[in-house]
């Protein structure tokens, strides 16, 4: 029996799936009118200076002068891109949501403790790869933009709510909540105890998450 891969195997597997996704924008450019593509490359840029920007000194520290001298824009185009810095925040937990649901959508076959236990190692995964300063940043700008992302397609959530559905099609889960429902039921919960305890991340927490899958399991059981 194989192996299953350790944290540090999924910090490196997601970072290979973010470069992936970086080249493929890349590739999109090339094939837009120069003007679209030229949008492209610069929202980018900008997005990448933020970042690292946010990195450097923390988001509330960060100048927006500062971003747009790194990127070499003026300071309107970064509010044209971004209307503040928690939307620079808000894309790049899109990002790495959107890595996170491409190596779940491999797992629709296996059971909800083994795809909900999946999930947390990915997301623990995307935090080992991050500062802790900046990741709790990135959770507490959903809760201050909430009200903004209803309505948006959200890549993680989306997966996880159609592995629900097959799930209760499986009579694997129970059928009194609707997929959507534990999906927000199940993910804020992880998003709670990862902000809770991120600082730094440990093994621990990957414990405590791993409990908290068997509890959240045993809840969902028909």
């Amino acid at each position: 029996m194989s192996e299953s891969p350790t944290l540090t195997d999924e910090c490196h597997l997601t970072y290979a799936r973010q470069r992936e996704m970086a080249d493929r924008s890349t590739l999109a450019a090339e094939v837009y009118p120069s003007r679209t593509r030229q949008r492209i490359e610069t929202r980018n840029r900008v997005f990448e200076a933020a970042i690292a920007e946010f990195r450097r000194v923390g988001v509330a520290a960060a100048q927006i002068e500062d971003i747009v001298r790194a990127a070499g824009v003026a300071r309107g185009t970064f509010y044209l891109h971004f209307a503040t810095k928690d939307h620079v925040l808000l894309e790049q937990l899109d990002r790495n949501q959107q890595a996170v649901a491409g190596r779940l959508e491999a797992s629709f076959d296996t059971s909800p403790r083994s795809f909900l236990g999946r999930t947390v190692d990915l997301m623990l995964a995307q935090a080992a790869d991050e500062s802790p300063a900046l990741t709790r940043e990135l959770f507490t700008a959903i809760g201050r933009r909430a009200t903004e992302m209803d309505g948006q397609t959200i890549a993680l959530a989306e997966v996880v709510t159609r592995f629900f559905a097959a799930a209760q099609k499986r009579g694997e889960v129970r059928t009194d909540l609707t997929p959507f429902e534990l999906t927000a039921v199940f993910l804020p919960g992880v998003f709670g105890l990862m902000l809770l305890r991120i600082d730094p991340p440990s093994p621990e927490l990957r414990v405590t998450l791993q409990h908290a899958v068997d509890v959240f399991v045993r809840g969902i059981a028909p």
